[in-house]
């Protein structure tokens, strides 16, 4: 072998090394991202250790997910104008500073303020991951990039789960964010030392601010609106005013995609099938299976009266399920095609919706198990097609933007489900306690009947939606 040949032979080993770290870094960033379902767990803790209320300590979820999805798109466009690179260490490194500041606040105030920045940052990570991922795999196997892509994020969630509650029993709430704390470094330093920069092609254009600051302002009353109409009510004043000022940030947004030379989100883009196909598809699945942690919860610990324990290891093993198909899919998607895997995918979540419908007052673990288990499949194998469908169809000087748009899709599918679903439980509840009023005498038994009646409703509401998701995603067109 000559010189050349050894040279060559040991760039092209060098170039799959960095590939590989960037993936890892990738996959760490969506890692990142989804360890904040821990929080979750900690709040109630975190409600004792600051002295707050059920409503003030609310505002630790509020501003987190309002400010994560008006911005992610924004730090997407970001992204692709400046570097993958670039965002992603910025990002990281806000992640880390939010983990320890918020780790040392003492005040309710203090959290809230860096809740925000921890925003930022996780908006970055979710904005440039699965664009490092893509760019980490070839052209043949950009479904397994997506695969593991979904994977890292439902082990984040899994991780994050298990973890958070077995630190809450030993340690104070600030644990739940100290824990992250290395793994931020590690990102940071891949990042840094062994990433290597894309070469950025869009920094001669003008940064569209008019289109970032009305996209923020519109997302973010939106999310914020609809999560606190359900707290203090539709019809207050503050309510009242951010449903108002989103529809109408939103219109000027549309505006700037037509006259800004480089938009945060073109408008081919948004009219294109296989993007707003995808972002459709995926709003509907996460608004559907968000009944899961905003009823299920309630189902294990008043009617079959079971621990925080039997509830962990029902959600982890969903996760766990999620974390094997996403890997799965991704394998699959580059055999057969994205789009048969996405189908069978969200048949899977809504068959595992309509089941757990069916849970009664004496449901068993196998039972349940095995209905949670098929909506983790479910959220695996289609939310690796829907990403795969998005971010194989962009330009690579649009990865950023694109998956900010699938986290924004995300994110405001949760929040629908909040503001819908919710309100769904409490009127048919209401409902089923009425018309058992008359013909029971025992009003726990009313209540106990009326739940599970209520139960039924909106896990049948949560299968319509997916199936409208899957409808959606069937006859979505896709490039490849």
């Amino acid at each position: 072998m000559n010189r050349q040949s050894i040279n060559n032979h040991q760039s092209r080993t060098q170039i799959a090394k960095t590939a590989y770290v960037s993936m890892v870094a990738a996959g760490l960033g969506m890692f990142l991202a989804a360890l904040d379902i821990s929080v979750n767990v900690a709040l109630p803790g975190m409600r004792d250790g600051l002295g707050a209320d059920l409503h003030s300590i609310q505002w630790v979820i509020v501003v987190f997910v309002a400010t994560r999805a008006g911005l992610v798109i924004g730090v997407g466009n970001l992204a692709d104008r400046f570097g993958l690179r670039t965002i992603f260490i910025i990002g990281t490194a806000i992640y880390l500073a939010s983990m320890i500041c918020i780790s040392m606040s003492d005040s309710l105030g203090w959290v809230v303020i860096f809740r925000i920045t921890q925003a930022i940052g996780t908006g970055s990570l979710y904005a440039v991951s699965p664009a490092i991922a893509s760019l980490s795999f070839s052209e043949r196997r950009q479904g397994l990039a997506m695969g593991f892509t979904t994977g890292s994020q439902a082990l984040g969630m899994l991780f994050g789960t298990i973890g958070a509650g077995s630190l809450m029993l030993w340690f104070p709430w600030e644990s739940v964010f100290l824990f992250r704390v290395p793994f931020a470094i590690i990102a940071l330093l891949i990042a840094i030392f062994v990433m290597k920069p894309p070469n950025s092609t869009s920094e001669s254009q003008r940064l569209d601010m008019l289109g970032s600051i009305t996209l923020m302002i519109g997302l973010c009353s939106l999310v914020i609106g609809l999560r606190l109409g359900r707290a203090i009510g539709w019809y207050d004043p503050i309510v009242v005013t951010l449903i108002i000022l989103a529809p109408i940030s939103l219109s000027v947004f549309w505006r700037t995609t037509t006259v800004s030379s480089y938009p945060v989100i073109p408008r081919s883009l948004l009219k294109s099938q296989f993007f707003s196909g995808a972002l459709t598809s995926m709003f509907l699945a996460h608004m559907g299976v968000f009944v899961i942690w905003f009823v299920f919860p309630f189902y294990i610990a008043d009617i079959l009266e079971r621990g925080a324990l039997f509830l962990g290891v029902m959600l982890a093993t969903m996760a766990s399920v999620n974390t094997c198909s996403s890997l799965i899919a991704g394998y699959f998607i580059d055999k057969v095609g994205h789009k048969a895997i996405g189908v069978i995918g969200l048949s899977s979540l809504g068959t595992g919706l309509f089941s757990m419908a069916y849970l009664g007052l004496d449901s068993g673990a196998p039972q349940i198990g095995l209905c949670i288990s098929l909506v983790g499949m479910g959220i695996g194998l289609f939310q690796s097609a829907a990403y795969y469908q998005v971010i194989s169809n962009v330009g690579k000087d649009r990865l950023g933007t694109a998956s900010g748009a699938l986290s924004m899709a995300q994110s405001f599918g949760t929040v629908f489900s909040v503001a819908t679903v919710g309100a769904l439980f409490a009127i048919s509840k209401g409902f089923h306690m009425e018309a058992l009023a008359s013909a029971t005498t025992s009003v726990p038994v009313s209540d106990v009947l009326a739940f599970m009646s209520a139960f039924q409703d909106v896990f049948h509401t949560g299968t319509i939606i997916i199936l409208i998701g899957a409808l959606v995603f069937y006859f979505t067109k896709s490039n490849k």
